[in-house]
């Protein structure tokens, strides 16, 4: 798929919606929470009702990821709830949360009024490599979680989603995925630019990957979201692990001056 046409995918045209009003709601891989979870949906995300089954939802997200919710994380809609903005602060609304713009005010999905600054983006944007990078080093410092896609607490590729989500990019849910929707812009890693994808994995798996500052420096979630590089030539602490892992780089083409 050619970057430059994603939309988000709009669901207006489905009658069966469910509305998370959760701030997060963790999804799991089966309809019970001995399964594992595999992702989040965030406050004001309205999503599409595959199946039912008691008291859980089997779902499809906006980036067409699938996964089943408990029901009390949200109300169902026959009408799209659609926020217009995305927080991009840390704390107390963590980045990644849906906003809609009501009355001079940011409204959540539980139409809470939120009356301190904050600094949302308009949804679909389209912005470029500085908006990307001055995204991932805010959250810098933010921990891991696993399945998870806010400030929270991200996993590798919920922090790569999110940041471009943030830049007006919707990109798959895992690494992957990812990987595999870029597989026709690879480039060498030490051409890379600052927007532009690492991957890494083992025997040709990928299951890692992080945002490029540049050559081999790169911004991902391993523990928590950290700066380093995988090449011991580059003036910041390497890390040999992903050295080993590094399989190939993949290029955005981001506008270098948004």
């Amino acid at each position: 798929m050619n970057i430059e046409t994603i939309n988000f995918h709009i669901m207006d045209k489905y009658d069966n919606l469910f509305l998370i009003q959760s701030l997060v709601a963790p999804c799991y891989s089966d309809s019970n929470f001995m399964s594992s979870k595999i992702t989040e949906a965030v406050s004001g995300e309205t999503v599409k009702i595959i199946e039912e089954k008691k008291d859980w939802i089997f779902i499809e997200q906006s980036d067409g990821y699938k996964s089943w919710i408990k029901e009390f994380y949200g109300t169902k809609k026959n009408k799209l709830f659609f926020p217009e903005h995305l927080s991009v602060d840390v704390w107390p609304i963590p980045f990644g949360t849906r906003l809609k713009y009501m009355d001079g005010n940011y409204f959540t999905s539980q139409g809470d009024l939120y009356n301190y600054k904050i600094e949302p983006v308009k949804l679909g944007n389209k912005l470029g490599a500085v908006s990307v990078m001055n995204y991932a080093k805010r959250l810098i410092g933010c921990p891991y979680r696993w399945g998870g896609k806010t400030s929270l607490g991200f996993d590798c590729s919920g922090f790569v989603q999110s940041v471009y989500l943030a830049a007006g990019i919707l990109l798959p849910r895992d690494s992957w995925q990812q990987s595999d929707f870029l597989k026709d812009r690879h480039i060498d890693g030490d051409l890379s630019k600052p927007g532009d994808l690492h991957f890494f994995g083992k025997n040709g798996k990928i299951s890692h990957v992080g945002i490029s500052t540049g050559g081999f420096g790169i911004i991902h979630c391993q523990g928590w979201v950290k700066e380093e590089s995988f090449s011991p030539e580059q003036d910041i602490y390497h890390n040999a692990v992903l050295e080993d892992m590094y399989m190939h780089t993949c290029t955005l083409e981001l506008n270098s001056n948004r």
